[in-house]
């Protein structure tokens, strides 16, 4: 019984993240043409820190399909790959480095899941799918790095709340 307590905490946990993911990347954005600044991938980076990072690959991808589909546009198969590879890639890095402190696990997990999910996945999907040529995809590499140091920012002061922190370990 209590497992499948857990579980369903852990499903409601996981859901409010999409939702939030969704606000935060269709409502809460500044776009400037092709290049789009939002805090989307906070919480999909939340979810692959405090749950993993298949529950980070699900928060992202499940984000980028209904967010897509509420804008209107179609599912892009390799667009939503590269919203879950970058809970997935940070979810695995953070895993796979507990060694070193939080302030640098923290950094170099969320720039390995912007660069493999945005960088290279997202802006590969724009070339191949809407013929974006390769210099202007060079625009997205100073984006991505800005959010990777804002999301890293925010996502420290997330982890060192306690109350957050309480609420995910019950």
């Amino acid at each position: 019984m209590n497992n499948s307590k857990n579980s369903v905490r852990t499903l409601t946990m996981l859901a409010l993240l999409v939702a939030m993911s969704i606000v935060f990347s269709r409502v809460l954005s500044i776009s400037t043409g092709f290049v789009r600044f939002n805090l989307g991938s906070l919480p999909v980076l939340l979810a692959a820190l405090l749950f993993g990072p298949g529950a980070g690959f699900a928060v992202g991808a499940v984000a980028d399909m209904i967010g897509g589909v509420l804008a209107g546009y179609a599912i892009n198969p390799l667009i939503t790959l590269g919203a879950g590879a970058i809970g997935l890639v940070a979810g695995l890095a953070w895993q796979k480095l507990p060694g070193l402190r939080t302030g640098l696990r923290l950094q170099i997990s969320v720039l390995l899941g912007h660069f493999v999910g945005s960088m290279v996945i997202t802006s590969l999907a724009l070339r191949i799918f809407y013929g974006y040529p390769w210099a202007t995809l060079a625009v997205r590499i100073p984006n991505a790095l800005i959010l990777a140091a804002v999301n890293t920012v925010l996502l420290r002061i997330l982890l060192e709340n306690r109350t957050l922190m309480k609420m995910v370990k019950k």
